[in-house]
């Protein structure tokens, strides 16, 4: 549902419309302008690779603890906060994350 105040947008007569979200490279842009929706899909994203280094690494007992821990913050932790650096975040947000 569009906010009466929303901008109507056109591009050589075609209307644009308008999105509650867009995603860009990597990132999810919300039209509310919260970061929760953000923090939320970007925690998601982590979980979501914290599994699949579960299958495939983490259970292997030949692979050495040290290199485990390694492939997780270069895995998980880095998929958590990509990105999250150009956000202007609040306390609230920082404990989420």
């Amino acid at each position: 549902m569009l906010p009466p105040h929303a901008l109507l947008f056109s591009v050589e007569g075609t209307k644009l419309k308008t999105v509650e979200d867009l995603k860009y490279l990597t990132r999810i842009f919300f039209n509310d302008g919260t970061l929760d929706k953000v923090i939320n899909a970007r925690t998601l994203k982590a979980s979501q690779a914290l599994g699949r280094l579960r299958m495939l690494v983490l259970r292997k007992l030949n692979i050495r603890y040290c290199t485990k821990i390694k492939a997780y913050h270069d895995i998980v932790f880095i998929s958590l906060l990509y990105g999250c650096e150009t956000l202007t975040r609040y306390k609230g947000h920082l404990r989420q994350l």
